[in-house]
């Protein structure tokens, strides 16, 4: 009886953990909550570049309205995932707060993912709000039967997308200047996924990396739903983005686990 109690106490711990702590993190660490720095972050910033993209599209003729929809729709997902878990390392190093979090008996597993949770929520507010501007102002219609896997495609991408963020941030134990290492991952994302130029028509040695990166199969699965392909022509592409956003996941936990062993014995955790 002692031990089923005491197995009942971990788990209630570990959601405590994930739920409470990812919640309470979130607001202690992201600049972006305040109303005066979201709406020109988090939805300012994605409507430009949408409108930006279309335009520009239709002036070169390079691509339908759709294509341009679509992908950048789904790659702004990946503000929220990127910067926000590399904030979640970061600015525990910055504020100094990271010794005592990790001098806690707390899962880290617990610790690690609920942290993501509050920035996937953010990620799909943002595709969410992407696709309701394109409706409203760019005649972007998708058939309703394929709306459901569209959000799918979208949910599946920006978890995916949060995955990779947690591996950025988890070098962010290490790395000085993390941000530039961010910086430079959304930009190439931008560049080799496929969402304002075709992957075929990239080099093949960036197709193989694009294969290997967030967005790409998600953005292919989202733009295939949106010309009415059906959801089943679509499964590959989403598992494929799930199964390419599980293991930035598992690399980044260990990336985490490694660092935290290492900085124990340097005593290196918010050295900057």
């Amino acid at each position: 009886m002692s031990g089923l109690a005491l197995a009942g106490s971990n788990r209630s711990h570990f959601w405590r953990v994930f739920f409470i702590g990812g919640l309470i993190s979130y607001r202690a660490l992201f600049y972006w909550i305040s109303p005066w720095q979201y709406i020109p972050t988090m939805l300012g910033a994605p409507l430009f570049q949408i409108l930006f993209f279309v335009y520009l599209g239709r002036a070169a003729g390079v691509g339908s309205t759709n294509f341009f929809v679509v992908g950048n729709s789904i790659q702004i997902c990946s503000m929220a995932g990127i910067y926000g878990m590399t904030m979640a390392i970061a600015n525990e190093r910055s504020f100094q707060t990271l010794s005592p979090i990790l001098a806690t008996p707390s899962n880290r597993l617990a610790l690690f993912l609920g942290r993501g949770l509050p920035v996937l929520i953010t990620a799909l507010q943002t595709c969410l709000f992407g696709f309701l501007v394109s409706a409203l102002l760019l005649d972007f219609r998708p058939s309703l039967p394929d709306l459901p896997g569209l959000a799918l495609a979208v949910l599946v991408t920006s978890a995916s997308c949060t995955g990779f963020g947690m591996a950025l941030g988890s070098i962010g134990l290490r790395v000085r200047d993390v941000f530039l290492v961010s910086n430079i991952a959304y930009f190439l994302m931008l560049l080799l996924c496929g969402v304002e130029v075709p992957i075929g028509r990239l080099p093949l040695a960036l197709q193989a990396v694009a294969q290997l990166l967030p967005l790409t199969h998600g953005i292919a699965a989202g733009r295939a739903l949106a010309a009415g392909a059906g959801f089943l022509s679509t499964v590959p592409d989403i598992l494929l983005e799930l199964l390419v956003g599980g293991a930035w996941a598992a690399a980044a936990y260990l990336l985490f686990a490694y660092f935290e062993r290492s900085g124990r014995r340097s005593g290196a955790f918010d050295r900057l």
